[in-house]
């Protein structure tokens, strides 16, 4: 018998078993897993990575790529175990922080996430998203200033990231730092102008600006990108009220509620363009659907009691007040609309006490302060009535209407030479003086038009729940 006879199917032989071994390896599962969790199949993907680590317990990529699979089922608990196991192994394991903090900031546990963060950055302080995300989680505690250190920090490593120019955005809206945010939002869309939620979040500041037309702009951007977008749709509608666009309001809130049935803004804001309109009994079944949804929605409460005030049903408007209250009792626009209700009423006494809770939480409410007056006034008590109307007038000196208020109780006092300057000052503000006292009149509540965040604050960040989390995350053994 030849060597080579004996020698080839040794070799096939040794193939073979090699082969049939391989499917045994750690290595081997762990990588099928990967491939699973490339086509989004995670449950097949676990059980992959179940079988690397009953092979070898202290494979710290498998341990990392079971809690990433996790994490993509919403299992956030789970994935944390996962981390923990492979920072075990691994301590300086900085990408298994970082997906550890991931999972805590979708836990709302910001805290605990920002620690996490802190243990990414010290291993590997040139990651631009360890930066970003930890500038997110600060952001989700308020702690604005810090948030904008950590993504000035973030871009500093990587400017093209569209996410980290449009969270600043957020954090510097939070501070009111409108122009500033604007810019960001300008930065994030030049890198990417189908970046949706930076065109969402422009136009919620520019909004905020009372820049209606240009947020509306904005928001028809983002509906460009995604027909679909819910919250633009329901924010365009919400400044198109402020426009006075009332049918287009309609039909944007629509839009709206034809993609979620259930969004309580949208039918909030439908309501409020109906009221507009003067269809107060199609605005009170918007705002009943609202509240069928969600009955502790206090702006649905309030708003429906505006439509009853308007339709002369003052009873159930302050019923509806009192619902409001009752959710809220710092709810201070409840309070002085319930105070106006109750003068239509002639429940003076009353309306009284209603607008001193107004002004207990709010002293400056220039507007509690007018219809407190007005409620002097209708008991003919004149004095009480200048006071109020003076207060009114240290906090908004060119304001008509008070003018107008100040003249008619001076008048009441026979302070005829002092009501006529007052009525010539109304006039001189552009103020026709009416034949007697006007309230302020009541105004419709809208919950705020969404630049919604993770925690639906009003704004969207790259977090958002409206689309996908992009966190730049890593699904494949990072090693």
């Amino acid at each position: 018998m030849s060597l080579s006879r004996v020698l080839i199917p040794m070799i096939l032989l040794i193939f073979i078993m090699n082969a049939l071994c391989e499917d045994e390896t750690a290595d081997y599962w762990n990588s099928k897993g990967n491939k699973f969790e490339n086509v989004d199949m995670y449950e097949e993907a676990i059980q992959c990575y179940d079988r690397a680590l009953k092979i070898d317990p202290e494979y710290k990529n498998a341990w990392y790529n079971k809690g990433w699979a996790l994490y993509q089922l919403d299992m956030n608990e789970e994935s944390i175990q996962c981390y923990d196991k492979a920072l075990q192994i691994d301590p300086e394991y900085d990408h298994a922080w970082y997906n550890k903090g991931l999972a805590l900031y979708m836990l709302d546990n910001y805290e605990e996430a920002i620690k996490c963060f802190d243990q990414a950055i010290r291993i590997d302080p040139t990651d631009a998203d360890y930066w970003r995300l930890k500038g997110s989680s600060l952001y989700e505690l308020d702690r604005n200033v810090e948030a904008i250190q950590n993504f000035d920090k973030s871009i500093k490593i990587d400017p093209s990231q569209e996410k980290t120019w449009n969270e600043k955005g957020l954090a510097l809206n939070a501070l009111e730092r409108y122009e500033e945010a604007v810019s960001c939002y300008d930065r994030a869309i030049k890198i990417d102008s189908n970046d949706k939620y930076s065109w969402s979040n422009k136009g919620h500041v520019l909004g905020v600006m009372g820049r209606y037309d240009e947020a509306v702009q904005c928001y028809d951007q983002a509906l460009r990108i995604d027909p679909k977008f819910k919250s633009a749709w329901r924010n365009k509608g919400s400044y198109l009220v402020d426009l006075g666009k009332y049918d287009e309001a309609v039909q944007s809130c629509d839009q709206a509620l034809q993609i979620d049935p259930k969004y309580i803004d949208a039918w909030n804001d439908k309501g409020r363009a109906l009221y507009n309109l003067d269809k107060n009994y199609e605005a009170i079944q918007c705002y009943d659907q609202a509240l069928e949804i969600d009955p502790k929605f206090k702006h649905a409460w309030m708003n429906k009691g505006l439509a009853l005030d308007n339709l002369g049903k003052y009873d159930e408007a302050v019923q509806c007040y009192d619902q409001a209250l009752q959710i809220d009792p710092q709810y201070k626009s409840a309070w002085k609309n319930k105070g106006s209700a109750l003068i239509d009423l002639g429940k003076y006494d009353e309306a009284v006490q209603s607008y001193d809770q107004a002004l207990q939480i709010d002293p400056t409410y220039a507007d509690a302060w007018i219809d407190k007056g007005v409620a002097f006034y209708q008991m003919d008590n004149y004095d009480e009535a200048v006071k109020c109307y003076n207060q009114s007038l240290q906090i908004n000196p060119d304001d008509g209407l008070t003018w107008n208020n100040l003249g008619w109780a001076l008048n009441g006092l026979n302070r005829e030479a002092d009501a006529q300057k007052a009525f010539a000052r109304a006039e001189a503000l552009g103020y026709a003086v009416k034949s007697d006292v006007i309230s302020t009149g009541s105004s419709l509540i809208s919950s705020m038009p969404e630049s919604l965040s993770k925690q639906q604050s009003g704004l969207i960040s790259s977090t958002s729940d409206e689309g996908e989390h992009s966190f730049g995350m890593f699904s494949s053994t990072p090693d």
